[in-house]
Formats: C-alpha cells, sequence, structure tokens
C-alpha cells in the first residue's frame, strides 16, 4: 500500500466516522453528550491532518458520501453507542496500515491515533482486543440515513 493510498483510506474512514459521530452523539444519553463531542472533534481533527498528509503524498481527496446507511439501532442510546464503538474500532486497523505505509512523525502519528481509536471504542463499550478491527462490513455504504 502507497502512503497516498493509506491516507485517502484514513481520510474515507475518518469521513464515515465524522458522520457516525454527529448522528450517533445526539442520541447518546445526556451524560455521554460531552463525549461524543470529544469523539467528534478528534475524528475532525485527525481528518484534516490525514487529508494534508494524503495532498503531500501527491493523492487525490476521496469523494465522501453525502449520507451513510446506518444501522436502525442507532436512534436508541444503547445503539448509538455501539455504533460509535464500532466505527472507532473499525478506523483501528486502517490507521495501522497508514503507520505501515508511513515513516517518521507521521508514522508514529498513526500509530497512536490507532491507539486511540481502540481506547475510544472500548469507552463506548466495545471489548478489549489483542488486535482491535471492527467490523469489516462496516464500509457504511451510501443509503438512507437513521
Amino acid at each position: 500500500m502507497t502512503p497516498a493510498e493509506a491516507w485517502a483510506a484514513v481520510v474515507a474512514g475518518e469521513d464515515a466516522a465524522i458522520y457516525a459521530y454527529q448522528v450517533a452523539g445526539g442520541r447518546v444519553a445526556a451524560s455521554d453528550r460531552r463525549a461524543a463531542r470529544a469523539g467528534l472533534d478528534a475524528h475532525r481533527q485527525r481528518r484534516t491532518r490525514a487529508a494534508a498528509l494524503l495532498e503531500q503524498a501527491g493523492g487525490e481527496q476521496p469523494a465522501g458520501d453525502s449520507s451513510y446507511a446506518l444501522p436502525d439501532s442507532v436512534a436508541r442510546p444503547r445503539g448509538a453507542r455501539r455504533l460509535m464503538a464500532d466505527v472507532d474500532l473499525a478506523l483501528v486497523p486502517v490507521y495501522a496500515d497508514a503507520a505501515g505505509a508511513a515513516q517518521g512523525d507521521d508514522r508514529r502519528w498513526a500509530a497512536r491515533a490507532a491507539a486511540d481509536c481502540a481506547t475510544s471504542a472500548m469507552a463506548w463499550g466495545a471489548s478489549a482486543q489483542a488486535f482491535p478491527a471492527g467490523p469489516t462490513a462496516y464500509a457504511f455504504p451510501a443509503g438512507p440515513t437513521a
């Protein structure tokens, strides 16, 4: 995988995570909303940096979807937490691939982002995993929103 391909995958994954956090963040319990906003901000910041790295690598920004198909369960607080855990877990291997394709500070940043996503997923209720990887089917196909 080239650095441009890796950063493009990160940007696409962060686009999906931002969308999911925007939807789910408003549907979690009031006590979880501050954490959801912080998670959304973190995804936005990581997406911005990944987009800059993609540009530096000579890649093109992936076309983002205007909406993503989300599970019906996101309408309830427990389902919203599960969605945020799933999207964070799904980003762990994406960032691991980016770390493998990068060097120096960019590699360290990608590895730290992978760890941060795994930690966030656990905070939202995901089980601890030796090698975190979210549901690989969580590609967030375009479709109607929940």
